[in-house]
This record gives C-alpha cells, structure tokens and sequence, in this order.
C-alpha cells in the first residue's frame, strides 16, 4: 500500500467512516473551508500549520462565484443566503488580505 493511499484512506484499508450527505450546503460549506486554510485562517488538518496562500484563496472565491452563476433561480432561499454569506465574509478577507 503506498503512502498516498494510506493518507487518502487513514491507513485503514479502505473502510471509511460515515460521510455527510452531499448537499449544497455541504459543497459550499468545503470551499470555505479550503479558502480559510489558504487566507491561513485555520491550519490544514495534514500538516497542522497554518500557511497563507493568497491565489488560492482567490480560486475558491472564484469558484463560488461560478457556483451561484450557475445555480442562480435554482437555490432555495437558505441555500443563496448561505452562498451569499461566505462569498462575503471571503471577499472581505480578500480585501485585507491585499492591503
């Protein structure tokens, strides 16, 4: 077994716990979470260090802007607050982040 299949499965052969359901919220709710792990908001889970990586950050910004672009008249109203509300908190990390 390689290193790389350990750390994708834990090491425990493939067997893996039980995930969230996908949902939109769940898929909106992973991108902020990356995008604070490259603004260097909270540490990423592998190395345990916080490092800041501002173009990414921009990517998933980006990528949430394509997100509503694509879902738009197709979101509950909970989910679009949702959407609007991280893409907020983002850009107004993007904006400290660049002064």
């Amino acid at each position: 077994m390689s290193d790389e299949t350990e750390i994708a499965d834990g090491g425990n052969g493939g067997a893996m716990g039980k995930m969230p359901p996908a949902t939109f919220d769940f898929l909106v709710h992973t991108l902020f979470t990356q995008a604070l792990m490259a603004f260097g908001r909270i540490p990423n889970p592998i190395t345990n260090k916080a490092m800041k990586n501002i173009p990414t950050a921009k990517h998933f910004i980006d990528t949430l802007d394509m997100l509503e672009d694509k879902t738009r008249g197709n979101l509950t109203s909970d989910e679009r607050k949702l959407l609007e509300e991280v893409q907020h908190q983002l850009r107004t990390l993007y904006v400290e982040a660049r002064t």
